[in-house]
């Protein structure tokens, strides 16, 4: 959300919105999330009676009624948050105006620095054209003085009579005009297509209502909205035709700098993901469909990286440069563009007798070479992902689409110059959707169980702890491995909603087992690192564990160590506040990811966990040998606990113990088991494994 200071000095902190004035002759505002005003010029403030110094204190329902709001304006709005340009005309009272006809347009912005999507508003008072058009018998009487350009023509399109309004605004004087056609003022950026239109229309008596670009005497462009009608006898013949027209040069010019910000990136220069779209859309429509063409994604691989390492400064320049050298390639400047952050689009369309392949690897010669910063050279990776038109046409939101899910399957099989898109992609993204959609069906049917795997004393075969496992018991399918659909919730936004549900039924399941007189060990529950993105994780466990009534100590939770790869002070915040309530917290799969003893120390881990393939191979490999040794070593100087997963063997269970780790869990003590079968094994409070005793 922008600062106080942002709402009042937006316009100057970004030179784009210069065109839209304090004092312009349109009412213009600008809006943020929550429909709040963050800035507005006099006109709007007068209108609608905002005080322009405090208008960030008012938002759009503060200003019209619920029923307005609700029924006209937020819909619009929403679809404007959206990124898609609204245009309207209603009539609506105005302060000191009374009712007015109003032109309404939306547009979407996006500025650097604003990490919101913005909303501009321009609305044109459009009352007086209206009025001229209703009234256009009776001007003969009034003309002469009125300010609105009046031109009248005859039937050949000979002009008779221009007012004064008339030579104000093209430069001409009425001498000069009669007798000429409007030509004379023609700029010469309208299609003869458009004219044409234009005499149909009147000549078949009908009113024609439109834009033209003019030129004026001196050479300057000017737009005009125009009405012109035909002029009829008493018998119905057309005798004349009469133009009336309002000079909206400022509108066009706001229109432009508002078009820019909608579509183009602010700090490359290049489409944004809105303008790439309808370029190409526009390519493809004045075009003929080229089946050798291809849309072509492309990803800056690290590019968090280079911005930690090199501050922010470094990374936006050489996204401008990349951009430059993305033109570079392209055969239209504005058929390339920036879509995100680090990915960026492009269309290539290989020339006579040369391959798509051959056009890839030029463009990626134009793009690899290192950056140059201040005497520093900055290599990139790129991930690229296309597809081809090919034969089949479709639409440039299926074009975008294709081309994402190629780069995105580059990004897991980075080994490849490039990745195209297929029908194995499509098949993958299909059978992706399904069981996405089956995996929320699942989470709303409660087909989601737990399992349990004991964790043991290695020393003594005691149980003193438990691992709950999530599985999907599929009406159809029976059990699905987490491997399959763990990655699917991860990529569909559904972890968050699953990790929740997990923790809930851990924890209804050690208050079941209290209740039933037994005495419940430790339950340790997988969390994802979306859920402790989430500033109030901490507190949702705090309610989860009062509404189960179960102890804070008798939770752990389990992070992998790709948390450091996403490390900040929200997540490490969460951790300190878990601790400081009593919540065990261990570190899985230590030694296979982002290894770091500086962000080891800051976190507060009670357990570090040794991941099941060093412990697979313990007694064949020397490596994981050193591997176990200093993750024990390392767990004792953080003052941690250090427990093994995946023992297997009872020789493995004794080099452990040998090495000084005393706690494990693995297939030789027990599979991980149905909730029913770890409560009898709490009842029973056997030694583990079951064939020792």
């Amino acid at each position: 959300m922008a600062s106080d200071t942002t709402r009042f000095t937006l316009s100057q902190k970004h030179p784009d919105l210069a065109g839209l004035s304090l004092d312009d002759d349109h009412l213009c505002c600008i809006l943020g999330s929550g429909y709040r005003y963050l800035w507005a010029n006099r006109k709007y403030g007068l209108a609608y009676g905002l005080e322009l110094n405090s208008v960030h204190k008012y938002t759009v329902q503060d200003v019209f009624s619920s029923e307005y709001f609700q029924q006209t304006l937020q819909p619009t709005l929403d679809l404007c948050f959206n990124g898609i340009v609204q245009r309207y005309k209603t009539d609506h009272e105005l302060i000191g105006l009374g009712l007015r006809a109003l032109d309404v347009r939306y547009y979407p912005v996006e500025l650097a620095g604003v990490p919101e999507r913005l909303v501009a508003v321009l609305i044109s008072d459009i009352t007086k054209v209206h009025e001229d058009q209703q009234q256009l018998r009776k001007l003969a009487q009034i003309v002469e003085q009125s300010p609105a350009p009046t031109a009248v023509t005859n039937l050949a399109g000979k002009i008779e009579y221009v007012n004064p309004a008339f030579e104000r605004i093209s430069g001409y004087r009425q001498s000069e005009l009669l007798g000429n056609t409007p030509a004379r003022i023609q700029s010469g950026y309208t299609s003869k297509s458009a004219y044409q239109e234009l005499w149909n229309t009147i000549t078949s008596g009908q009113v024609w209502t439109g834009e033209l670009q003019n030129r004026r005497k001196d050479g300057r462009l000017y737009w005009e909205s125009e009405v012109i009608s035909p002029l009829k006898d008493d018998a119905g013949n057309i005798t004349h035709y009469v133009a009336v027209k309002q000079d909206i040069t400022s509108l066009k010019q706001a229109q432009q700098k508002l078009s820019l910000l909608a579509y183009t990136d602010n700090l490359t220069g290049l489409q944004n993901r809105n303008g790439f779209s309808r370029q190409l859309e526009r390519r493809i429509e004045e075009h003929p469909w080229n089946p050798e063409g291809a849309v072509v994604a492309i990803d800056i691989a690290g590019l968090r990286d280079i911005n930690d390492v090199y501050g922010y400064e470094i990374g936006d320049r050489l996204l401008t440069q990349f951009g430059q050298r993305l033109s570079a390639i392209s055969e239209n400047t504005d058929l390339a563009g920036r879509i995100g952050g680090d990915e960026f689009m492009v269309l290539i369309v290989p020339g006579s007798g040369s391959s798509l392949d051959d056009c890839l690897d030029s463009a990626l010669k134009t793009l690899f070479p290192a950056f140059e910063f201040d005497g520093i050279d900055i290599g990139v990776k790129l991930r690229v992902g296309y597809t081809r038109l090919g034969e089949n046409k479709r639409s440039v939101e299926h074009l975008l689409r294709e081309a994402e899910r190629a780069l995105a399957l580059h990004r897991e099989e980075p080994s490849l110059p490039w990745i195209a898109y297929s029908e194995r992609i499509q098949k993958n993204t299909d059978k992706r959707l399904a069981m996405t959609r089956e995996l929320r069906q699942a989470l709303a049917e409660n087909q989601l169980e737990l399992h349990f795997q004991p964790k043991v004393d290695l020393a003594t075969g005691t149980l003193i702890a438990c691992e709950a496992l999530l599985r999907w018991n599929h009406p159809k399918r029976g059990l699905i491995s987490p491997g399959e659909f763990i990655p699917i919730a991860e990529q569909s936004q559904l972890i968050a909603p699953i990790g929740d549900w997990v923790l809930r039924r851990a924890c209804q399941h050690l208050r079941e087992w209290r209740d039933a007189g037994l005495e419940p060990v430790r339950v340790a529950v997988n969390v994802s690192i979306v859920q402790f993105q989430m500033s109030d994780f901490a507190s949702r466990v705090q309610t989860v564990l009062d509404q189960s009534e179960v102890k804070p100590e008798e939770l752990a939770l389990e992070v992998t160590e790709s948390v450091f790869g996403k490390e900040s002070d929200t997540l490490l915040n969460q951790m300190y506040k878990l601790r400081d309530m009593g919540v065990w917290l261990s570190l899985d799969d230590f030694g296979t990811g982002y290894s770091s003893l500086l962000y080891l120390n800051r976190y507060p881990f009670n357990e570090i966990k040794i991941d099941q393939g060093f412990v697979f191979s313990l007694l064949s490999d020397s490596f994981s040998q050193h591997i176990v040794e200093t993750v024990i070593m390392l767990a004792k100087a953080l003052d941690a606990e250090v427990i093994a997963e995946g023992i297997e063997s009872a020789a493995i269970a004794d080099k452990l113990k040998d090495m000084g780790c005393y706690s494990g869990q693995g297939f030789f003590y027990s599979m991980p088991l149905e909730a029913e079968d770890f409560r009898w094994l709490l009842e029973q409070r056997s030694k583990l494994p079951l064939t020792a005793v």
